[in-house]
Order: C-alpha cells, then structure tokens, then sequence
C-alpha cells in the first residue's frame, strides 16, 4: 500500500517538475510533485545551501517557506491551491487530506491556517506577494 501512495504523492499537485537546480533564482516555478519537492527541501536544509525564489513560486514550490535557507527577493508572487494529481485531475479525499497537511506543514502558521481552512478548496490560484510575508516576519527577504 504505502509503495502506490508514494509514487501518486510523486505525481501531485498538476504540474510537472522541472530540471531545477538547488540554489538557482528561478523567474517561474510552476510547482511539480510534493515528496520531490520536500526531498529537495531536507537536502537543501543538510547541505545549508541559500535557495533564492523570484518571479512566480506557484503550487509546491510554495513549500520552499518552510527552508530556513529560502528567500525571497522584492515582488516574488507565491500561488496557492490544493493538491492535484497530475493534469489537475481531482485527488481521493483521504489523499487530499493527506498531501495538504504535508504541503501545510511546510508553512509559517498563519499561512498553513488559511490554506487548510480556505485556499486548499479555491478553484483559483491564490496569489500572495513575497514582501506581504516578509512584512509579517513568515517569509526572509533575499539581501
């Protein structure tokens, strides 16, 4: 059971992932799988290496809030929604459950309140600036 929960974890939340490279300042993430992404996240944390966001950090590339060694340079936009399966493709609802508390865990209080409570349901992408977070202490801004 636990092997086809994982490889359906590795194809969440709609979009693909993409070649990135640990450290490089993406212009557009469009997300990709939550285990990947959290994979990414516990290596960069071991190594200590800065990860620099600009542009669009959509879907799971949201969970880089959670990286101690993440920033955020001026007018990055983060987009939120619930998790997906790939093509956008609606998940079980134990499933859904499940991958958004993973996803939420990997965001400052407030933040992760508001995705369960509301943004994980929206039909749309909720669209956050980097600078409101960092103006609220839930998000470091790049120097």
């Amino acid at each position: 059971m636990i092997r086809p929960v994982l490889l359906l974890l590795a194809l969440t939340t709609g979009a693909h992932a993409h070649g990135r490279s640990p450290g490089r300042t993406p212009t557009h993430d469009s997300g990709g799988s939550v285990i990947l992404r959290a994979a990414e996240i516990r290596d960069l944390e071991a190594r200590h290496e800065e990860k620099r966001l600009s542009g669009e950090c959509m879907s799971a590339c949201t969970m880089y809030l959670g990286l101690s060694t993440a920033c955020f340079e001026p007018g990055t936009i983060l987009g939120f929604h619930g998790p997906r399966l790939a093509y956008g493709l609606p998940m079980p609802p134990a499933l859904f459950e499940s991958v958004s508390r993973t996803m939420a865990a990997y965001y400052p209080p407030r933040v992760a309140r508001r995705f369960m409570e509301k943004w994980r349901y929206s039909d749309h992408l909720v669209r956050i600036r980097a600078d409101r977070l960092i103006a609220r202490g839930e998000a470091r801004a790049c120097d």
